[in-house]
């Protein structure tokens, strides 16, 4: 039985990056022969809030709800092809606006109901039923027309105008499938405690809001996609998920062994994890590179000019060698480079504080006796913020405020809590907002970057830009789906919409006896394979 406490309903996601870490990839630990039982300890950097995964979209969260809501597809984390898992095939029709898919036989949910197309219908009709309380469900579902039953093994979904990019949604965590049952009886406060049944490989049996989650196996899973390590059980009896926000604190239960694993391990910890015979993975992750949203709406940043001298007085390397000791890439576009579809426009970011002081002046923004500029008697003064789960953010954005200062531009940091983050992106109330979000496909471009997304991010407008990211979701073929996002990430940065600064990367801590430690496409770990020596 689940015993909970209550949570905070979340009215939009985010979309928490990873922040430090290693520059390439490090191989998960999976030698010997699997041991079954036991428990893992699991150090969150963050509170998850919600494991409604469909409300719940920080990488905490997700990070426990992967291992207990199964998908439709999966993708190879790899490759990046997407592969059966729920779906044993599917067929999406010449435009990319109807997607039919086949189940595989045998599948039910935690509480024996049948894994069935009235079930997939049932989890579509809800999500899009949920509006803005599923936010990044509701981009993938755009246009969602409706989900129809054509026999008990095969659903058929249909969208009012080409949406390639769902193919790829329907192997995310937020589109995961929960139990019909639950989703009839329980309101969506419940569902984010975690208050479900769904089939995947463990139950969520315990939540304390901000301190911890407990998930433990379920017997009889046999559905795992088929490049998991081994089908079966998992071979875990549970994990215990610990809310650890310092980062000091968390590399030190680590080291201590007070816990097996640990997410966001500190840049500066790395060196000390290893050396004490501990293992320090890393998973480039796919998606928005740590970036500024930049509001174009109000103030000063309304002015290309000024946008335009924030692409160069802002030094990227600077800051990936400083905040994160050289371990991250300095970012060369909004789009991580291992996103498919990702191009270099790092040749528009060149840092030139000369230049850009001169361009500011030309624009009218002349300093004043302190030292900021001014322009009609205006300070050139932004304000800037960061999502709370990114632990680097307050670290980040105090470098860049070091660095705007010397071309006389003003930047006050304001810091937000967890509670404060959906109402701060939503009205856009920033000038500046660090963030990251994670998602192995282009369309993450189309959400937080087309002035027709309602999510958008800018609130600028640019007609061709919301034009080629409206083409890139017709096709799902790389070699017309590629050139429309190269030309997004150009115009993105162009338009001073998004300013990029790192690499957003995942950053394990793992035990010696810890094995089988790996991570599905998004970067998520994937307990279902993990197992402990001892």
């Amino acid at each position: 039985m689940l015993r909970r406490s209550t949570v905070a309903l979340v009215g939009l996601l985010l979309l928490a990056g990873c922040s430090a870490g290693a520059s390439d990839d490090s191989a998960p630990a999976g030698d010997g022969t699997p041991v079954d039982g036991g428990t893992l300890r699991y150090g969150l950097q963050a509170d998850p809030v919600c494991l409604d995964p469909r409300q719940g979209g920080l990488t905490v969260s997700l990070t426990v709800t992967r291992s207990v809501v199964d998908s439709l597809t999966d993708q190879d984390p790899e490759t990046g092809a997407i592969e059966p898992w729920l779906a044993s095939s599917w067929e999406t029709n010449a435009d990319s606006s109807s997607f039919t898919f086949h189940l595989r036989d045998g599948v039910t949910f935690s509480d024996g109901t049948p894994l069935d197309a009235q079930a997939v219908k049932v989890n579509f009709d809800d999500t899009q039923s949920l509006g803005a309380l599923a936010a990044l469900p509701a981009q993938y579902l755009t246009g969602y027309q409706g989900a129809t039953v054509v026999d008990p093994s095969t659903v058929r979904v249909d969208f009012d105008r080409p949406n390639a990019q769902f193919l790829q949604a329907s192997s995310s965590m937020s589109l995961g499938l929960l139990s019909p049952k639950s989703l009839q009886d329980k309101t969506p406060e419940q569902l984010c405690e975690g208050d479900y049944a769904a089939s995947g490989p463990f139950t969520i049996t315990k939540f304390v809001a901000g301190q911890s989650v407990r998930i433990e196996k379920r017997t009889g899973y046999g559905w795992a996609p088929a490049r998991a390590a081994h089908q079966g059980d998992a071979h875990l009896d549970a994990v215990d998920f610990t809310v650890v926000p310092e980062a000091s604190v968390r590399s030190g239960s680590l080291a201590s062994g007070q816990v097996d694993a640990v997410g966001d391990l500190p840049a500066q910890s790395t060196d000390q994890v290893r050396g004490s015979g501990l293992q320090v993975l890393t998973k480039p992750n796919p998606g928005l590179t740590g970036s500024f949203f930049v509001n174009t709406t109000a103030g000063p940043l309304a002015d290309p000019a000024v946008r335009q001298a924030l692409l160069h007085v802002v030094d990227r390397q600077q800051v990936a060698d400083t905040v994160f000791f050289g371990q991250a890439p300095a970012a060369t576009s909004v789009l991580s480079s291992a996103t498919p579809g990702y191009v270099d426009v790092s040749k528009e970011l060149t840092v030139d504080p000369a230049a850009a002081g001169e361009a500011l002046d030309a624009a009218g923004w002349t300093r004043t006796g302190n030292g900021t500029r001014s322009k009609d008697g205006r300070e050139l003064r932004l304000q800037a913020s960061f999502n709370p789960a990114i632990g680097t953010g307050q670290a980040v954005l105090e470098l860049v405020q070091q660095q705007l200062a010397k071309v006389g531009i003003a930047l006050d940091i304001r810091k937000i809590t967890q509670a404060e983050l959906t109402d701060t992106l939503t009205k856009r109330d920033y000038g500046l907002f660090y963030n990251s979000q994670v998602r192995p496909d282009p369309d993450v471009l189309w959400s937080q970057y087309s002035p027709d997304s309602p999510s958008n991010r800018h609130g600028g407008s640019d007609p061709e830009l919301a034009r080629v990211l409206a083409e890139q979701r017709t096709t799902t073929d790389a070699a017309q789906r590629d050139p429309l996002t190269a030309q997004a990430q150009q115009r993105i940065v162009a338009d001073g919409f998004g300013l990029p600064v790192v690499e957003s990367v995942g950053v394990f801590g793992v035990a010696a006896d810890v094995h089988g430690f790996g991570w599905e496409a998004s970067g998520k770990p994937v307990f279902h394979d993990i197992w402990k020596q001892s």
